[in-house]
């Protein structure tokens, strides 16, 4: 069931609370439901559940789907457009930055964010190697495998990774899985970046720091390189100047 991150509860608000959570159910990775199924996992009744669900259809947040299911409405990409409106524009703020790496170490430089259980690359500048790798806009990268994604796993709620790692089909060999503990992703996210070493493609290194907006990590700035390219001393390079410039597009984003 979806809760308020809110530390202290609002008043008198219990009704509207429960008639929000219903909504906030509607999600990527669950995106039909049923009364009876949303009167189940809100631990409401189903006269209760019904009367959420119709008052949510009757200001088009909620429609009818097959098999007496419910779905968001297309109403709801106002919000999603009012949400992109509001935000500081990350590629824009981003994409000097991914010069200026590119620039100093010829290796292709990625931004990437988060959505549902996926990683997906929003920028990046070439390298103009004529051997490198291609990350394509949009592309998805599984959550628990690289530094890029997983500087986005690691930010994720201690509800949502319990929930990803349910649903993982791909199981991490030994060495990836020491990585992917509570206890090491905690660390990942309070030192704000992590390298990877061969956990999506033979031969590859990559490094990540996260980019955060108002104290909330939102996305990452990395790389992958072949390893026969970066030895210790510019592995470490590389390191220093990926985290330098996710903590100046941080506060650029801040100040926006």
């Amino acid at each position: 069931m979806p809760t308020s991150k809110t530390k202290q509860l609002v008043p008198g608000a219990n009704s509207s609370r429960k008639l929000l959570n219903a909504l906030l159910c509607f999600t990527e990775a669950r995106p039909f439901w049923s009364v009876p199924e949303l009167a189940d996992v809100l631990d409401l009744s189903i006269t209760s559940t019904y009367r959420y669900v119709a008052l949510l259809r009757e200001v088009g947040l909620l429609e009818g789907a097959p098999e007496g299911a419910y779905r968001v409405a297309e109403l709801v990409l106002s919000l999603t457009a009012a949400c992109q409106a509001s935000r500081p524009p990350l590629a824009d703020i981003a994409r000097p930055f991914l010069a200026r790496i590119r620039d100093e170490i010829d290796e292709t430089v990625l931004i990437a964010t988060r959505s549902g259980d996926a990683a997906y690359c929003v920028e990046r500048v070439e390298s103009r190697r004529q051997v490198r790798l291609q990350f394509d806009r949009g592309q998805a990268m599984t959550l628990h495998r690289g530094s890029m994604a997983r500087i986005l796993l690691a930010a994720m709620s201690k509800k949502e990774l319990q929930r990803y790692f349910a649903n993982l089909v791909d199981t991490p060999e030994p060495a990836l899985a020491a990585q992917l503990t509570e206890g090491v992703l905690k660390a990942t996210l309070e030192q704000g970046w992590t390298e990877s070493f061969e956990e999506i493609d033979e031969g590859i290194w990559g490094a990540a720091a996260a980019i955060t907006h108002n104290g909330m990590t939102i996305a990452s700035i990395g790389l992958a390189a072949p390893i026969y390219r970066v030895d210790k001393e510019r592995r470490d390079n590389i390191i220093m100047l990926v985290r330098d410039a996710g903590t100046q597009i941080s506060a650029l984003l801040d100040s926006y």
